[in-house]
């Protein structure tokens, strides 16, 4: 008789995982870098004197339109794209005969697919958590991201900016990010037919933005002049020319549900082989980065074969994604697994993404200003006739993150799959990128239990 352990093992692991990643929302966490971009441009500023309080609203303006759908969905898409774990594992034994027999080969991959169907009237539930801490985008640590706003142009028809000392002045916003991901899902497959697998997977998200933006005003009316036309707090003549805005706001609920179809096209001795359509539904939030709000289709084929211990694998596919600045993508992954005993399998893989429209690219303020600096101003001569003269000239970046056409990525998957009762799997694994495009974490560790019915 079969011990009971295992199916009440995967239910209490559902429960808790369950319990431990439901928590009420408390904030739509897409209008967190407007609250801080509006707060420091806006809202602080207008303690400077007169109309120099609206001077910097076009910025504001500016990163609204363009920074903040940018950051929003760079989240979202490293979310709502992370890959699931295997439709198919190898349960370390077969009760097709009516007895349990062990498995010879070794017990499947994890982030990859085999071309191997589960058998017709077969159930397969799986519950697994995923940790992430996106701490670095295009290889810069999200905490030093920087920002850089301009002054509006006060006189018209000029090339750069400076010809009125005002437009010297620039305020630098360094974010603080820190975006904390849990991702549970609970996963089930069935085999329809000795060729064909159903399989739908439900994620629950856990997101979190929090940290202390630090916004400083660079302000050369006051280090020219002694006067600062722009400030946070105190008068012209002794400015504060500093001011924190801390945040932190998270949110939880279930993210966008995949539905996956296999269909096993070749099976036997040498080279087996498969296709798989994965629908990724729109139905996590969009204003809390648990959905992309769009429906993501991916087609893959499978190509997968056993040399004795040692099991190899191929996945290509393409991803189609209708969400706005996500691009499709080319996708790959490739391993094997390897049977290290009965019970313990050993898998390692190469993960792919490479985009495919440029022309949805992230763009996070790119490119340069040119400010003149001058010595006098203006206003100090206004009968004199003369012309302000030149201090310096700067070209001044408008963000320090890297600006690309693509967020190809590339990482790498290993770990191991456990199964210490005959019809029952642990497994464990992390991911750790290989590149430094997009939006990561430095690794992303996966567990998981799953259990055949």
């Amino acid at each position: 008789m079969r011990p009971a352990i295992p199916r009440m093992s995967a239910a209490a692991f559902v429960l808790l995982l369950s319990a431990a990643a439901v928590q009420p929302a408390r904030a739509q966490l897409n209008t967190v870098f407007s609250g801080i971009f509006n707060e420091v441009l806006e809202t602080r500023l207008e303690l400077s004197p007169g109309r120099h309080a609206n001077h910097f609203v076009p910025a504001a303006n500016m990163a609204n339109a363009e920074l903040v759908p940018a950051l929003n969905s760079l989240i979202t898409g490293d979310i709502s794209s992370f890959p699931l774990s295997s439709t198919s594992p190898r349960i370390g034994f077969d009760f097709s005969s009516g007895r349990p027999v062990s498995v010879t080969g070794s017990l499947g991959p994890i982030m990859a697919e085999t071309a191997e169907p589960l058998g017709k009237g077969k159930l397969v539930l799986e519950a697994s958590y995923t940790y992430l801490d996106l701490s670095e985008l295009r290889g810069l640590p999200t905490d030093q991201m920087q920002f850089t706003f301009t002054h509006v142009p006060v006189t018209p028809g000029e090339p750069a900016l400076g010809e009125n000392t005002n437009e010297s002045d620039i305020i630098n916003l360094v974010m603080d990010l820190h975006t904390r991901v849990s991702i549970g899902a609970v996963i089930a497959t069935y085999g329809v037919s000795n060729n064909l697998d159903l399989s739908v997977a439900i994620p629950v998200i856990s997101v979190r933005l929090n940290g202390t933006a630090t916004a400083t005003i660079n302000s050369y009316t006051f280090a020219s002049g002694g006067a600062a036309h722009h400030y946070f707090g105190g008068d012209s003549l002794n400015p504060v020319l500093s001011t924190k805005v801390p945040y932190d706001q998270s949110s939880t609920g279930i993210g966008d549900v995949a539905l996956r179809v296999k269909y096993n096209l070749q099976q036997g001795e040498g080279m087996n082989a498969a296709a798989l359509l994965d629908i990724r539904l729109p139905s996590g939030r969009v204003a809390d980065f648990l959905g992309s709000g769009r429906p993501t289709y991916r087609l893959w084929g499978i190509l997968s074969s056993r040399m004795g211990d040692l099991s190899p694998h191929l996945n290509l596919g393409y991803a189609h994604k209708v969400a706005d600045l996500q691009s499709d993508a080319v996708e790959f992954r490739g391993g094997f697994d390897s049977k290290l005993s009965p019970k313990v399998t050993f898998a390692v893989d190469v993960l792919g993404q490479i985009d495919v429209n440029p022309d949805k690219a992230i763009h996070l303020a790119p490119g340069s200003v040119t400010i003149i600096d001058r010595i006098d101003s203006v206003r100090n001569y206004p009968n004199s006739g003369r012309l302000p003269n030149v201090a310096a000239v700067r070209n001044v970046s408008l963000s320090n993150i890297p600006d690309l056409t693509n967020d190809d990525q590339f990482s790498l998957a290993a770990g191991f799959r456990y199964s210490p009762f005959e019809s029952s799997m642990f497994f464990f694994n992390i991911l750790v990128p290989l590149n430094t495009r997009g939006l990561r974490a430095s690794v992303a560790p996966t567990i998981g239990f799953s259990a055949s019915l």
